[in-house]
């Protein structure tokens, strides 16, 4: 049995009041000598106090819940990290909750995470979010006086507290990169084109054709789902192109296009150049390293960790807004084009 107040009051010959006032650290007279005597038979007892009845007393669960698309995608693992260490850090607890890229499920867990009386929900969206969707998850949290920081995918109509990355400057950066290693002819599979972040990397991919004076080409655009199963399906149609060189939207879809390559002996970067986008852990260690552009992807859950949880102790909405710079991470994948 779980051992309560009245069992340490019981031990030690004090008042279950004494033994309350002591236990949860409340300012008294109590001496210290009768505080020793009462922490170690708590210790001893193995008492845990009743997290329910803190929770109601303090009006906080020192608990948020983290919403994320797919966890099996190392970019939300490396994430889920950086909020769970800045959680501990504060004594707090995680709720993790995997939506499998469904805006429904975005709903049902944000549901569980106020019925589950959470502090505050940092949020990753659906890959199938359109903006409608975004908005009704906003002020579905709104309407619970919900806390929330929105991580990662984001539409600007939102005007809400966001942690992200410039994705037009991460395009921009991909795309120069490989004109600069002499190619012209540069094929690029993005993630769901009704996601700002996407329509974002876009831009930058035409800015840096047009500075290169290289004419636009919608044939050379395949909309991916931000996955290996679509770098795969778009392996015979970027074969058809005869492109010298890829920029895949996020490393799962340059992984797919790797698979494909190896299983038709198509060399990378021999036969073709290619350019993730995240810098997940395996994209260093694969046959031929993948250069890719960098996401501080544990720092922004730390940054969205910190936001909320300072903006719950000081009782207020989070309003704060913070973009990170993207970083070309230059490997072997890419290789000069003569």
């Amino acid at each position: 049995m779980k051992a309560t107040l009245k069992d340490i009051a019981a031990d030690t010959g004090f008042s279950v009041t004494t033994v309350s006032l002591v236990l949860n650290n409340k300012p008294s007279k109590i001496p210290e000598g009768t505080k020793q005597i009462i922490l170690e038979a708590a210790q001893r007892l193995g008492y845990r106090p009743n997290q329910l009845a803190v929770s109601l007393v303090k009006k906080r669960t020192d608990t948020l819940g983290l919403i994320v698309s797919d966890v099996s995608n190392p970019f939300f693992s490396t994430l889920a990290k950086g909020v769970e260490d800045i959680c501990r850090e504060n004594g707090c607890n995680m709720i993790l909750c995997n939506t499998n890229n469904m805006h429904k499920c975005d709903l049902d867990y944000i549901n569980m995470l106020v019925d589950k009386g959470v502090d505050g929900i940092i949020y990753g969206m659906a890959g199938d979010s359109t903006l409608k969707n975004a908005i009704d998850s906003c002020n579905l949290m709104k309407e619970q006086d919900m806390s929330f920081v929105i991580i990662d995918r984001y539409f600007k109509k939102l005007h809400t507290s966001y942690i992200g990355v410039d994705h037009l400057m991460g395009g921009y950066y991909a795309t120069k990169h490989l004109i600069e290693m002499g190619h012209k002819k540069i094929a690029c599979i993005t993630g769901p084109l009704h996601l700002d972040d996407v329509l974002e990397r876009l831009k930058g991919y035409k800015k840096a054709l047009k500075e290169a004076g290289i004419k636009y080409d919608s044939k050379l655009v395949f909309e991916g789902r931000y996955n290996m199963e679509s770098g795969a399906a778009a392996f015979p149609w970027l074969m058809k192109t005869k492109c010298t060189a890829v920029f895949a939207f996020n490393d799962m879809t340059a992984y797919g296009l790797y698979i494909e390559a190896k299983k038709n002996g198509v060399s990378i970067p021999k036969d073709f150049s290619v350019v993730g986008y995240d810098d997940i852990y395996f994209s260093k260690i694969l046959e031929a390293p993948l250069t890719t552009i960098k996401q501080p992807v544990y720092e922004m859950g730390v940054k969205a960790t910190e936001i909320l949880i300072e903006a719950i102790k000081n009782k207020k909405r989070p309003e704060e807004q913070f973009v990170y710079q993207p970083e070309l991470i230059v490997r072997s994948s890419t290789r000069k084009f003569e």
